[in-house]
C-alpha cells in the first residue's frame, strides 16, 4: 500500500545561467522557429497500439503458423486494420542470441514494442501487402512475488522447490528476474536481472519467513467447529451460543478485510513500480489464495445450522470485488500481466475429514476454497496470463508460462491519439480457427506524454532508468532541520542550454520545462510525484554564449528522516523529449 513519505518540492528558483550581453554581427531576425533542443519527436509520429496474443490449441500448446488475415481487432466495438505484425517463436529468440553472442548488429526496424501500449516511430506502419521487417526482440521483465503473509509454509516450501527449474531455463537475456516478498510490507531482495543464482539465492531467503495465514486457518477452523457442535447438539446451545459465534465471525471477517487491503496494496504498489519499464512486464504471484469475500464460507455454514439464511446477505457488505477490478485495471493501466499459482495444490472438499472432530458443511467448505481461488484466477484472465491451480506439481503447468516468453503474435493498428489519459476496450478474434484460445489484454490506457514520463519516474524510485538525452546532472546539499521530524534538503538539476529548445518571444527566446520528482526511502514510504513547470528566458543578443552554459533549477525538498532515492524526470515541452535521472539523499544522521 501507498505510503505518504511527506516529501513535497518547497521551491524551484532559476539560477547558474550566466548571460553576457555581446554585440553581434549581421541580422538577428531569425524567424518563428525554435533553436537549439534535440529532434522533435512527433514531427513525423506514427502512434502505434500492439496487442501481444498467446494462441493455444487444445492442449495448451501454441499455434505458430497464423498470418496477419487470420486476426481481427476491435477497438471500442470498432474494427481496426492490423498494420504491424509479428510472430515470435523460441527459435527466433535463439537466432537472436546467436547474433548477439558473435557481435552480429540486431535487424534494423521498429524498436521493441511494448505491450498493449501506444508507441511511437518515424516510419510509416507496414502494409498488407509488404512483410514488416523484422523487429529487436522485447525485454520481459518477471517480478516473482512470495506473498508469505497469505502463505502456509509447507506449501510455500514445496512451490518454491518445484520453481528453480523454470528460473534455471529462463532467467536469461532477454529476461530477467526480481524476487518480491511480502510481509505487511513489500521487500525488495533481488532486483530485476539475469543471474538465475542471484535469483534462486533470494528464492531461498523467503523460507525464513512465516506470515499470518495458519493464524488465519486457525481461526476459522475454531469458528467451524463451534458452528458444527451446535448442529449436532443443537439443544445444548441457545442465544448466548449464537451470539458468541456471531461475534467471532464479525470479529474474524473485519480482521481479514483489513488483511487483504494491505495485501492489495502492496500489489498495487508493484504494478506501479513497474510501469515505466518497457516490453514485456509481468508478475508471478505465488499464495494460498485470497478472499473475494472474506467469511462467505463461515455465513453459509452459519446459516444452514442456525437456520438463519437472511444472514448470507451480509456478505454483500464484505464484498472485495470493486477492489480486485480496481488492482486489474491497474495492472492492464500499467501493461502488467499476472501469472498466479495456487501453493495450496489439488484439495479434496469434504464436509469432514480426520482433522477435525466433527462434520463440516459441505457446501460451505465448497464455497470457502473457491473463494480463494476464484481471485487468483480472476487476476490472471483478466490482465492476459495464466492461473496455476488444484495441481501438486506446478512443474506440470509452468509450461504455459515459460511458453508465453518466447512464443506471441505483436499486432499492430494505427491510434488516434486523444491527448489525454482515456481506457479503450480491445477485442481480438481468430474467427476461421473456433478450435483455438487466444489470451491477450482486453483493456489498455492510452496515457498523455506526461503520464508516461510520471510513469518512468515512479519506476525510477526502485530501477534505473538509462534515457537521458538533455544531459541532465543531479545533486543535493547538506540537509537543513526545518522542524522536529523534517529536514530541508537543498537539490540542483543542471543541463546543456543547448539541449532545450527555445521558440523566439519578443527580444528573448523562451524554452519550457516541466519537472517532475518522487522520492522513496528504504523502508518503501513513497511520496507523489511533484510536477513543476519551468520557463528559461535567454536575451536572443546572448544565445550565442548562452548556449555554452549549463542552466540550473535548485529546489528545497521537504524530507522525513531516513535514506532517500530521488527520482527526476525533464520534459521540454516543445521537443517533447524527456530525460530520467536519479540521486540518493539520506537526512536525521
Amino acid at each position: 500500500m501507498k505510503k505518504t513519505l511527506g516529501f513535497v518540492v518547497l521551491a524551484i528558483v532559476a539560477s547558474g545561467l550566466v548571460v553576457v550581453a555581446q554585440t553581434t554581427d549581421g541580422d538577428q531576425t531569425t524567424g518563428p522557429r525554435p533553436i537549439g533542443g534535440l529532434a522533435f519527436v512527433d514531427e513525423l509520429e506514427v502512434t502505434v497500439v500492439n496487442v501481444i496474443a498467446y494462441v493455444t490449441n487444445k492442449k495448451g500448446v501454441a499455434v505458430v503458423d497464423l498470418d496477419r488475415d487470420d486476426f481481427k481487432i476491435y477497438q471500442d466495438g470498432q474494427e481496426r486494420e492490423i498494420t504491424n505484425f509479428q510472430l515470435f517463436t523460441e527459435e527466433v529468440y535463439r537466432s537472436q542470441r546467436h547474433q548477439q553472442a558473435l557481435g552480429t548488429p540486431p535487424a534494423s526496424g521498429r524498436p521493441p514494442a511494448t505491450e498493449d501500449q501506444p508507441t511511437t516511430t518515424d516510419q510509416p506502419p507496414a502494409t498488407t501487402d509488404r512483410p514488416p521487417r523484422p523487429i529487436e526482440l522485447q525485454p520481459s521483465y518477471m517480478a516473482i512475488y512470495i506473498d508469505s503473509e497469505n502463505l502456509r509454509p509447507l506449501d510455500r516450501n514445496r512451490v518454491l522447490n518445484q520453481l528453480q527449474s523454470f528460473v534455471r531455463s529462463n532467467c536469461q537475456p532477454p529476461v530477467e528476474m526480481m524476487v518480491v516478498s511480502y510481509n505487511r510490507s513489500i521487500k525488495v531482495l533481488q532486483p530485476f536481472t539475469s543471474d538465475s543464482t542471484a535469483v534462486l539465492d533470494a528464492i531461498r531467503e523467503t523460507k525464513r519467513y512465516t506470515g499470518g495465514r495458519p493464524n488465519v486457518d486457525r481461526q476459522r477452523d475454531e469458528i467451524h467447529e463451534a458452528i458444527a457442535r451446535y448442529k449436532e447438539h443443537p439443544d445444548e446451545g441457545g442465544q448466548d451460543d449464537i451470539n458468541r459465534v456471531v461475534g467471532q465471525l464479525h470479529g474474524f471477517v473485519n480482521e481479514e478485510v483489513n488483511n487483504l487491503q494491505f495485501t492489495l496494496g502492496a500489489l498495487r504498489e508493484l504494478v506501479t513500480m513497474l510501469s515505466g519499464l518497457p516490453g514485456k512486464k509481468s508478475v508471478l504471484y505465488i499464495s494460498n489464495g485470497l478472499p473475494m469475500v472474506p467469511g462467505i464460507d463461515i455465513y453459509y455454514a452459519l446459516a444452514d445450522a442456525y437456520d438463519r439464511h437472511s444472514m448470507i446477505t451480509e456478505t454483500t457488505r464484505y464484498s472485495q470485488h470493486r477492489q480486485f477490478e480496481s488492482l486489474v485495471a491497474n495492472a492492464n493501466a500499467q501493461n502488467v500481466t499476472f501469472y498466479t499459482i495456487d501453493a495450496g495444490g489439488l484439495a479434496v472438499v469434504a464436509g469432514s475429514s480426520a482433522e477435525y472432530s466433527t462434520s463440516r458443511d459441505t457446501m460451505a467448505a465448497t464455497i470457502g476454497h473457491s473463494n480463494y481461488l476464484d481471485t487468483i484466477m480472476y487476476m490472471a484472465d483478466a490482465t492476459g496470463g495464466v492461473s496455476i491451480v488444484n495441481t501438486n506439481d506446478i512443474r506440470t503447468r509452468i509450461d504455459r508460462v515459460e511458453q508465453d516468453f518466447y512464443t506471441y503474435y505483436s499486432l499492430g493498428y494505427t491510434l488516434h491519439m486523444s491527448g489525454s489519459d482515456k481506457v479503450h476496450n480491445v477485442r481480438l478474434e481468430i474467427p476461421d480457427h473456433p478450435e483455438y484460445t487466444v489470451r491477450y489484454r482486453k483493456r489498455f490506457v492510452e496515457k498523455s506524454l506526461e503520464s508516461r514520463i510520471q510513469d518512468r519516474v515512479v519506476t525510477g524510485l526502485m530501477f534505473t532508468i538509462d534515457e537521458n538525452p538533455m544531459q541532465i546532472q543531479c545533486a543535493t546539499g547538506n540537509p537543513a532541520p526545518a522542524s522536529e521530524d523534517r529536514w530541508t534538503v537543498p537539490f540542483e538539476v543542471s543541463f546543456p542550454i543547448e539541449n532545450v529548445a527555445l521558440m523566439p518571444e519578443g527580444d528573448d527566446y523562451v524554452g519550457r520545462l516541466v519537472m517532475f520528482v518522487a522520492a522513496r526511502d528504504k523502508e518503501g514510504r513513497q511520496s507523489d510525484v511533484v510536477r513543476q513547470l519551468h520557463e528559461i528566458r535567454v536575451p536572443a543578443a546572448d544565445y550565442d554564449r548562452a548556449r555554452r552554459s549549463r542552466y540550473t533549477i535548485t529546489a528545497n525538498l521537504l524530507m522525513q528522516a531516513g535514506s532517500h532515492r530521488v527520482a527526476i524526470g525533464m520534459l521540454d515541452q516543445i521537443t517533447r523529449q524527456a530525460s530520467y535521472q536519479n540521486v540518493s539523499a539520506t537526512v536525521g544522521g
